[in-house]
């Protein structure tokens, strides 16, 4: 059985640094349009998918 780990926070930068709240989808595109930021990159010889699974894949090159 797997230990349970605690939830995690969303990254927030410290106070000091860019906030980048101004940064959100444009309201006029549909879902489909972000689609792509849903595949997972290939970095070298494996798939890194994005949050909230944050899995990495072996992928043959």
């Amino acid at each position: 059985m797997k230990a349970k780990t605690p939830a995690e926070k969303p990254y927030a930068p410290p106070s000091h640094c860019y906030q980048g709240k101004e940064l959100k989808p444009h309201p006029g595109l549909p879902p489909a349009r972000m689609y792509a930021y849903t595949l997972p990159s290939r970095m070298g010889n494996r798939l890194h998918y994005p949050a909230p699974t944050r899995t990495v894949e072996p992928f043959p090159a």
